[in-house]
């Protein structure tokens, strides 16, 4: 490593894992780690960021404080305004802990934290499937649902940062019902732990994960196939709402579940009976990867903007 040169800090954090970048002024990673997410909450959780942006300095050689500009993704939804963190239900007390404050006391004033999945739209749309597009969704869909929307080449937000929160979209959940529609709706339908569900429902006893569902869907179970329909039936319905509202170029499908060819081949079957027009969607290119990278190009373009120290 050249002794003047600067560097930029990107993290990704995760309800189960984080993962973290070093990289230098021309956004590439010299350095990455993966790890566990601290189990105890959000205090530990932001100590355990600032840990792994020591060990990856330690590993190139340099001062952490070279690591000027810092990135960091979060699982949850981030008022433009305030830097507020809400809807975060896998990281305890993190809706009431102030991570950009924190961050910035470790690092300085260059931090900036965004929705994990914003950043991985942000991934695909420069180094992925959506760098020809100008208008694109990231369609995150694992134990959880998430969206990042890229409109006229820039990030959509929202008022509050809340664009994008596709967990409580009511599909999936009868509106004549009498009894009131919980949070998550969506979420509730095709998320991992309603997608184990529907199989046990259904009088499955062979699974205990998705993965076992995708399993048994590959040794040509029956019931597992008609739980996949039913998921992709509803992922269906959320995709072609938001195309006729945005008039989307591309919808990536991201996250454990929805880069699985199973999944997605089953949505794009399902389009024809509910919309008129076509509706392009693929899976990830970067797949785990997207919101790191999506965070170290965010780093990069800051770094590259503003090279010289303060």
């Amino acid at each position: 490593m050249t002794h003047d040169a600067v560097y930029c800090f990107a993290a990704d954090l995760g309800g189960t894992k984080l993962a973290a970048a070093i990289a230098d002024s021309r956004g590439t990673i010299v350095a990455e780690l993966t790890e566990p997410t601290d189990s105890r909450g959000a205090a530990y959780v932001a100590e355990q960021i600032v840990a792994c942006a020591d060990k990856l300095s330690k590993t190139v050689g340099i001062d952490v404080a070279r690591a000027r500009h810092v990135m960091v993704g979060i699982p949850g939804a981030i008022d433009p305004r305030t830097g507020r963190v809400s809807l975060t239900p896998h990281i305890a007390g993190l809706d009431n802990f102030d991570m950009l404050g924190f961050l910035r006391g470790r690092f300085g004033p260059d931090v900036a934290i965004e929705n994990d999945v914003n950043l991985a739209m942000l991934g695909e749309h420069a180094l992925g499937c959506a760098s020809h597009c100008r208008n694109a969704a990231f369609l995150a869909l694992g134990t959880g649902t998430g969206l990042g929307l890229l409109i006229d080449d820039k990030l959509f937000r929202g008022a509050q940062g809340l664009a994008g929160e596709i967990a409580d979209l009511p599909i999936g959940y009868d509106p004549t019902s009498q009894i009131p529609s919980a949070r998550g709706t969506f979420e509730l339908e095709v998320g991992s732990p309603a997608i184990v569900d529907r199989y046990r429902r259904q009088g499955g006893t062979a699974a205990a994960t998705v993965r076992d569902i995708f399993r048994l869907l590959e040794q040509g179970d029956e019931l597992a196939a008609s739980v996949l329909d039913a998921t992709a039936r509803c992922v269906a319905l959320a995709v072609v709402t938001l195309q006729s509202l945005l008039d989307l170029e591309l919808i990536v499908f991201g996250g454990s579940i929805g880069v699985r060819p199973e999944l997605y081949e089953r949505v794009q079957g399902a389009f024809p009976a509910l919309f008129s027009r076509p509706i392009t969607i693929a899976p990830s290119r970067l797949g785990e990867r997207a919101g790191l990278i999506g965070a170290v190009w965010v780093a990069g373009h800051a770094l590259r903007q503003n090279p010289a120290p303060a």
